[in-house]
């Protein structure tokens, strides 16, 4: 048995800003309860898709107590705690606990490419610093470093790991991690794309950075993979690849806003080191959604 109930979708929220580069909590808080009403199963703050890199410690606390404000224990709160220094994380992990978040999602230490080992020893000094339940984070992509299903497994004997957020985007290594903690572990995958391919292998959830834009689509794709509804998921998939296709028009985390103000929800646009898209961009992003008749779909499923 799984040592949590998480499961499903966890969506991850994008941190909104005014013109002027304040976070706009107003539009945040809407956003959170937003997701929550189309069908989220959890909320993440403060991931790598809210821009947790470029906000103060200040900041991130804020939002966790936003959030927490807003679920009102409805689903449960995971609390974004990257950072590249430990004290850093350890200092925002009590800052979770205190705002009464119900977990954490962690990535190894950011630009620093620990090795296994290392990345094993921040786990186990992260999770002993805490009575939280905490998700583990992989993403090679981004950190340049691979959680290994074997490392996985070992961590998966500390008390208080529940769970992993694989956004390896290899469905072989999720193959692989479901065999080694399937009943231990709740594996999620960090992007909606593999949700179909990766259920059948024992993933319980997804990470999702679409949900929050595309009202009930991705409960319904879900829920339909989940229940072997192959009319439905093939009816739902065109528009919601399109969406990350729209994502990958540029910087990624940039991207997802961009495609949110396309539909309509603005959020501001990304802090720096990111731009707004370009007019070229924005054109390509809208050329997508209008070929792909996201907004359409998106209406049908609301």
């Amino acid at each position: 048995m799984t040592k949590t109930s998480w499961q499903g979708i966890h969506s991850v929220l994008v941190t909104p800003f005014l013109p002027e580069g304040a976070i706009d909590f107003p539009r945040f808080e809407a956003l959170a309860e937003a997701n929550i009403a189309s069908g989220a199963d959890g909320l993440i703050v403060c991931g790598s898709t809210g821009e947790f890199y470029a906000m103060s410690v200040a900041e991130r606390v804020k939002l966790f107590e936003a959030t927490v404000k807003v679920a009102a224990g409805r689903v449960p709160v995971l609390a974004g705690v990257s950072d590249l220094q430990t004290d850093v994380v350890l200092e925002l992990i009590k800052a979770a606990e205190t705002t009464g978040c119900d977990g954490i999602l962690a990535l190894p230490p950011v630009y620093a490419k620990p090795d296994l080992r290392e990345a094993e020893h921040f786990y186990r000094r992260l999770c002993a610093a805490t009575g939280l339940p905490v998700m583990l984070y992989n993403s090679p992509a981004r950190i340049g470093v691979n959680i290994t299903p074997d490392l996985v497994a070992r961590l998966a004997e500390v008390p208080n790991v529940v769970a992993i957020k694989d956004s390896s985007a290899d469905i072989q290594q999720v193959a692989e991690l479901c065999q080694k903690v399937k009943g231990e572990l709740a594996v999620f995958v960090g992007y909606e794309t593999m949700i179909r391919s990766s259920l059948p292998h024992g993933v319980v959830g997804v990470v999702a950075m679409a949900h929050q834009l595309s009202g009930r689509l991705v409960r319904r794709y879900f829920d339909a993979c989940a229940s072997g509804d192959g009319a439905t998921a093939d009816a739902l998939e065109p528009a919601l690849f399109a969406i990350y296709r729209c994502f990958k028009t540029g910087s990624f985390y940039a991207g997802i806003k961009a495609t949110m103000n396309s539909l309509g929800q603005p959020v501001g646009l990304p802090r720096e080191p990111l731009l707004p898209f370009t007019d070229a961009q924005m054109a390509s992003v809208a050329k997508i959604l209008t070929d792909a008749d996201v907004a359409a779909t998106i209406q049908k499923v609301a």
